[in-house]
């Protein structure tokens, strides 16, 4: 029983924090927008719009994705009682894949 109560509480903790993500990932899809449309119409600042959309969102942005997208995922594949070695090796490769894109872009800038 006290495991059950464990699991429950890292479930609940894990669910907390794909909540996070999916905040701070629709925050930064506002902001990409934005500073999109300030780059191209120059409406305030473009060359800060510019520094913002191709530097600086990209990183916070594509690790709330993968936190994100990781966690639906695993969810789906549970609820198609499909979870097993393969499914968790996915994702895995999934989660790797889009860590070694994160590690990429911050080595070329």
């Amino acid at each position: 029983k006290d495991t059950g109560k464990k699991e429950d509480m890292i479930m609940k903790l894990i669910s907390k924090i794909d909540q996070i993500a999916a905040w701070i990932l629709l925050a930064s899809f506002i902001i990409y927008m934005l500073s999109g449309i300030d780059t191209v119409r120059r409406i305030l600042i473009p060359q800060i719009s510019s520094l913002v959309h191709l530097k600086y969102l990209f990183i916070p942005a594509q690790i709330a994705f993968t936190i994100h997208t990781s966690y639906a995922i695993h969810l789906a594949i549970k609820r198609w009682k499909i979870w097993n070695s393969a499914t968790k090796t996915i994702i895995g490769v999934y989660i790797i894949l889009n860590l070694a894109l994160i590690t990429f872009y911050i080595s070329n800038f």
